[in-house]
């Protein structure tokens, strides 16, 4: 014997403006230093309000040789991958260059990527810790 269903009407809810937090572009900073001053640049982002924050170790792929010539000794490296407002980059460039500027052994490099799209609301909440 087939089975009778039901047939649910479901009602769509509008949004409210109140509900959904102002949304803000996030940007990808990616900051590659020397091994061991990756704290620094994690502490930072953090205070800048960066809510999620990753770290990698890499290597360099110079040659011995090249890296002899160049006077670079150990080419270990720390790359740090931080989400951050589109409102908040601009003073955290501002501290990571004056980082980069208070001793010569602090050497490095930061970018960021705009994220150009981001699927669901709860994800959005939870990289920008706004849940």
């Amino acid at each position: 014997m087939a089975e009778l269903k039901k047939k649910v009407t479901r009602t769509k809810k509008a949004i409210d403006k109140q509900d959904v937090p102002s949304m803000k572009k996030l940007l990808l900073f990616v900051t590659i230093v020397n091994r061991g001053q990756g704290n620094y640049v994690l502490k930072l982002f953090e205070s800048e309000g960066a809510n999620a924050q990753f770290v990698q170790y890499g290597e360099g792929t110079a040659q011995k040789e090249i890296r002899d010539i160049l006077g670079i000794e150990d080419n270990s490296k720390e790359i740090i991958l931080s989400l951050i407002s589109e409102d908040k980059v601009e003073s955290a460039k501002r501290e990571l260059e004056a980082f980069f500027r208070v001793s010569k052994k602090n050497r490095g490099i930061g970018f960021s990527i705009a994220m150009t799209s981001l699927i669901g609301m709860h994800l959005y909440q939870f990289l920008t810790d706004s849940l």
